[in-house]
Parts: structure tokens; sequence; C-alpha cells
């Protein structure tokens, strides 16, 4: 029986989920509302991929962890370019203190830690082109991807059909089909739906409730320096790419539910400010530049930073259920077939392959153990579960 499946969204999210899914036999259609794939957050020049650990919350890190292993293999795998991708490692500028912490508690969760991280040693900084003394970690499978390039990629297979200036308005649930309507009265019948619309996730009766912050983010590039520069991705405040395509990026700014399009100015001498203590050479190159470009897009982000990656409640049934009945997880009312990806904030490219990999399976329903946990932490439904007082059922779906 062919299997078909309707991807609302054509970003990161999107366009792995429906690579993955090609890749087991099911024949996809992209709906896109933007003129072509990869647009928003989706759209920058360089994606920066590195781990972002939190000190005290271990199950954060063990999320971020694997998604970032998984994501920056799989990409060494896929035949991408070798000029749209790079992982040649990346530094994040810390405390001293801090540091020192953060390496002693990964250090118990994480195998052959001398593989994912080292502290910064004067040795690493000379190595990298860094004439500072300065502490933090470097990551070695960190680095950047073409976010345009990579979604194109994705897409390119037989099974992948993308249709774009397709804006949805309405997905109903009739008898055994999923029945989706356009602004332009277009309408699409399908057995299987997954949303990975970015900050639009909420925009549909059947996902109202899942709160999503958009983040503006503004970068910036400049051609080219005079001097070298560090040939790796680094970051304190802000990011510096290295030299790519003849241009290094930085950024970004982080505004909640700030949807001015245009580039600000105060936004780029934000910009340029952040990256002085990564390389003050680079940060004077900049103000002596008489124009910067930039661009801007926003991340859809979530109340606790965790992504919504899962099913939702049949709202109808979940509204009529007590809380007693919902206290065990065979009980939960999920809708079949409908699928949400989304809020994955400023680490799409780190969070969304692996997760797209992940709903993957839940869509074929062969999921490992470590699917499981993973959907539990992701649980699209956990604050209605938590407003009920049902905070271990939340995580613990499966």
């Amino acid at each position: 029986m062919k299997k078909n499946i309707v991807i609302i969204g054509a970003g990161i999210a999107g366009c792995s989920l429906a690579h993955f899914l090609a890749q087991d036999g099911w024949h996809v259609t992209i709906l896109e509302a933007e003129e072509n794939i990869a647009q928003g957050g989706s759209g920058n020049p360089v994606a920066a991929i590195y781990p972002k650990f939190m000190l005290n919350d271990e199950a954060h890190n063990h999320f971020m962890l694997k998604s970032f292993a998984f994501t920056t293999a799989w990409i060494n795998q896929i035949g991408l370019k070798s000029k749209d991708y790079g992982f040649n490692g990346a530094i994040e500028f810390l405390d001293k203190e801090y540091a020192q912490k953060m390496a002693f508690n990964l250090s118990k969760d994480i195998s052959f830690r001398d593989k994912i991280f080292d502290l910064l040693s004067p040795s690493l900084l000379q190595k990298y082109l860094f004439n500072k003394d300065s502490s933090g970690l470097f990551f070695h499978q960190g680095g950047w991807v073409n976010p345009i390039a990579l979604c194109h990629h994705l897409v390119d297979h037989k099974r992948i059909k993308v249709i774009t200036h397709q804006k949805m308005i309405s997905i109903k649930k009739i008898k055994k089909q999923w029945v989706l309507q356009t602004k332009d009265r277009k309408i699409f019948n399908v057995t299987h739906v997954a949303i990975c619309n970015a900050t639009q996730i909420n925009q549909f009766n059947l996902t109202a409730h899942l709160d999503v912050d958009a983040f503006r983010g503004q970068i910036n590039w400049v051609s080219a320096t005079s001097f070298d520069m560090p040939p790796i991705v680094s970051c304190d405040m802000g990011y510096l790419a290295p030299l790519i395509h003849g241009q290094h990026i930085f950024g970004a700014t982080y505004a909640m539910n700030d949807f001015e399009k245009n580039l600000r100015l105060s936004d780029t001498k934000k910009n340029i400010a952040s990256i002085k203590e990564i390389h003050n050479g680079f940060y004077k190159h900049c103000l002596m530049q008489p124009k910067i470009e930039g661009r801007v897009a926003w991340r859809a982000s979530t109340k606790d930073r965790k992504p919504y990656v899962g099913q939702i409640f049949d709202d109808k049934v979940f509204k009529k259920m007590r809380v007693r009945e919902l206290a065990n997880p065979a009980n939960l009312p999920w809708l079949d077939n409908l699928y949400v990806a989304s809020g994955f904030g400023s680490r799409g490219f780190t969070f969304a392959p692996y997760c797209a990999y992940v709903l993957s399976h839940l869509i074929n329903k062969n999921l490992s153990q470590e699917d499981k946990e993973t959907l539990n932490y992701t649980n699209p439904e956990r604050y209605r579960l938590k407003k009920m007082s049902l905070k271990k059922v939340a995580s613990r779906i499966f």
C-alpha cells in the first residue's frame, strides 16, 4: 500500500523529516507558504552547530549531546558538497570556573570525553589563531553548515514533491482522512500530516494550545579581512563564523516577539559588540566598515526551551477525560496520524535533524527505547498535563 504524508513547512525540520520518510518509502508532499524552501531561520547563509550545555540540567545536556552527535555525523554522511559544511571544531568561551564545573559534570555522563570536548588550553588557542588568554570548551565535532544548501539537498528525492505559495488555513479530520485547505481554497486529502512550520505551529484550531514565542534574530556579515582569522566557529556573547564563501557571518540578536523585518543599525552595533571578546582585531575591522550587510529571521521557542516533537491530543476527547484516567499513559487521547515538530529556538540545525529522525520512527511505528526517551522529553502536550498536576505522566508518555 502506498504511504503518503503531507508536511507543512519546508525549513530544516520539514525537509529533514521528508528526507527520512522518503528513504523509508513514503511519498511526501511538502507545502510551503513562501516562494521557496529554506526561508525563515533556515534561510541564513550559515548555521553554527555546537552544543550549548547547562550546568545543572542533566536531561537537557543528554538531549543536546544526542542531537549534536547525530546531526554532525549525519551531515558528514549524506553527500552534501564539501563547500557547504565544515566540522573542524568550535570554541565556546566561558568563565574559567564555570567551564571547569561544566567539564566535570559532563565527564560523568559522556564516554570518551576527549572525543567530544576539551578544556581550552594555550596550545589550542594558539593553534586556532586566538591571540588571548581565555577559558572555555573546545568541541571537536563542532562547525557550520549552509542551511539553504542542506535543505535543497534533503528534498532532492524522487518521492518528495515540494509545492510553494501554499498558505494553510485549516486542518480537519473527516472520517479517516485529514483534509487541508489553503488560503487559495486548494484542498489536500491525506492520511498522515506533519506540521513543521516553526512560529506558525499554533495557527490551527488543533494546535492553538502549543505556545511558542517568536524570537527575532539579526545576523550580519563582512568580507574577508586582510589578516588571518580563526578557521573555526567561535562563540561568546555572540558567535563568529570562519571565512565561508568570502564572508564572515556573526551575530545574533535574540528579541522576543519583535517583528521588525528590516535591519536595525542598533542591532548591527549589538552584534559587533558581541564579538569584541571573541576577536578584538575583527571587532575593530567591523567598526571601520562603511556598510555592513545582514539578515533578519525568527526562531520559534517554547517557554522551557524544549522543542515540541510528537503527537497531540484529540481535544474533544481530552476535555471530557478525568484526571485519574489521564494518569495512565495508555489512556492518553492521541490524534491518529497527525504529528508536530517545532520550537527548536536558536538550535534548529542541531536539534531538528535528530528530532525528525526520531519522529520518522514514530510515524513508522518502530520506536527504539532511545526514541521513546527523546519523545518523553519533547512531548508537545507536557504543559496541559502539568497544569493537571500530571508532571510525571508528561515526561513518561512511553
